[in-house]
């Protein structure tokens, strides 16, 4: 069992600490002070300006506390924007608070080495300029598969244009991440290589609704639907009804989204790279 002094004291528990300090309830003197000095917190003023009085075996309390000392510690260990994710990973749960930037990695014909590009939602950090066109491809297997990509495209209806187009990634439904939106509002057009599922069409109706997106466009190859009757992986039968939210309010949606509902299958998007071939002058 591990000793006072090394034991960690969440913030959430010392600011419980601190309202027992000031009521003049009990409480653990030696937590107490483990969790201050955890946190740079001057103990000794507390015990100067208010001697705690013995209860019973490690326990005190403290009569008359100084209410401006503690306002000011409860000041030092409250949660603020400046302190986000890290300040929740203290209070036990950094899942409770959004990192302060997200990213994409970038590929495209002409610099095949990924770039990473960074938002915070307001700020964009990226090394060099954008192409007219993005690309967002779902699964980390496609998006290496750049050759093989860029020949898919026209199978799915775009005009040779698109072979400029950036390739992003984002670590599957994190392109959907909202402080990612000032980086997809500088494409003119873009196009969306998800997986033909239900967390496909999900991802595209989530940027769908956002204000201000360019236009975007669903992927897949003309022979969808044999590749959904073949495939071996059913549609989950709550997932299948619920298809018609995207179906009535993501026009885009609604082709695939029928598809989905007449064969209960769905699809995962490295399929596709049976079909695509590399031409020669990507791979020169």
């Amino acid at each position: 069992m591990a000793s006072v002094a090394q034991r960690r004291i969440s913030v959430r528990r010392l600011l419980g600490y601190l309202d027992k300090v000031e009521r003049g309830e009990p409480l653990r003197l030696d937590l107490l002070q483990c969790g201050l000095a955890q946190f740079g917190l001057p103990t000794d003023e507390l015990l100067k300006q208010c001697p705690p009085q013995f209860v019973k075996r490690k326990e005190y309390r403290f009569v008359g506390a100084d209410s401006a000392l503690l306002a000011r510690w409860r000041e030092a260990l409250a949660p603020g924007e400046r302190r986000g994710r890290a300040h929740a990973a203290f209070l036990g749960n950094s899942h409770s608070s959004r990192v302060s930037s997200a990213m994409v990695v970038v590929r495209r014909l002409s610099h095949r080495h990924p770039l990473v590009a960074l938002c915070d939602g307001k700020l964009i950090e990226f090394q060099t300029s954008f192409g007219e066109q993005a690309l967002i491809v779902e699964n980390l297997e496609n998006f290496l598969a750049l050759d093989e990509t860029l020949s898919l495209l026209p199978l799915c209806g775009l005009d040779n244009s698109w072979r400029k187009a950036d390739i992003l990634f984002g670590s599957g439904n994190g392109i959907t991440n909202e402080l990612l939106q000032p980086l997809l509002r500088q494409y003119l057009e873009i196009g969306c290589l998800f997986d033909p599922d239900f967390g496909g069409l999900r991802m595209f109706d989530t940027l769908y609704q956002r204000d201000d997106m360019p236009p975007l466009r669903w992927l897949a190859p003309a022979d969808l639907e044999q590749r959904l009757l073949a495939s071996k992986r059913n549609l989950p039968p709550e997932q299948r009804q619920q298809l018609n939210i995207f179906a009535t309010r993501t026009p885009p949606l609604r082709p695939v989204a029928q598809l989905l509902y007449d064969t209960g299958k769905r699809l995962e998007q490295e399929t596709y790279l049976d079909l695509a071939a590399p031409r020669p002058e990507d791979t020169a």
